[in-house]
């Protein structure tokens, strides 16, 4: 395999607002050998096609926001409130960004419609940050409970950043994270 002419992070961010911009069936090899400065045949050295591209920037793209994001929920050096509201901004500023923004989500409508091996590290994802979510409401809720709430809260996430992406306001994504604070408070408040 030859070597990579740019640094394999840059590709796989270029790759990925390809894919983000375009979704999955409007996205060629040409455009991504493009996007990257390669050549089609030059690209395929690296890639053996589309799908293994596309589930190598997923797997980055859930790497990055591991780190970025949902390892903000295991932070116990802050509260489970302040956990979720500096998870809250970072959400904001992270799905609004054009580097990375709400890609699983438009992967995710494309691979239900026709390439569901695909769902798979999507899923993961979701999951993923349904863990760090429930991990914030350990003690207060039961096990069940703490995950069904997490999993609305990505749902309500996933919605807002939808509405941000049309209407260009990050408002969606921030009422979401007051809601989800006043559903941890109450959770929290002695009974």
């Amino acid at each position: 395999m030859r070597p990579l002419k740019i640094p394999r992070e840059e590709l796989l961010l270029r790759c990925a607002n390809t894919f983000k911009r375009l979704g999955y069936h409007g996205t060629t090899m040409d455009v991504l050998a493009s996007a990257c400065g390669f050549t089609k045949a030059s690209f395929y050295h690296h890639y053996p096609n589309k799908e293994a591209l596309l589930r190598d920037v997923l797997d980055w793209t859930h790497q990055v926001i591991n780190q970025t994001l949902f390892a903000v929920a295991f932070d116990e050096k802050l509260t489970p409130q302040e956990r979720l509201s500096k998870m809250g901004r970072k959400a904001a500023r992270l799905f609004q960004d054009d580097s990375i923004g709400c890609l699983m989500g438009v992967v995710a409508v494309d691979a239900a419609y026709g390439k569901s091996e695909l769902l798979e590290p999507i899923r993961s994802f979701f999951d993923a940050w349904a863990k760090a979510f429930a991990h914030l409401l350990e003690g207060q809720v039961d096990e069940v409970q703490a995950l069904l709430t997490a999993r609305q809260w990505v749902a309500d996430y996933e919605g807002a950043i939808l509405l941000a992406r049309v209407y260009g306001d990050a408002a969606y994504i921030d009422a979401v994270t007051r809601r989800a604070l006043e559903h941890l408070s109450a959770c929290q408040a002695p009974t």
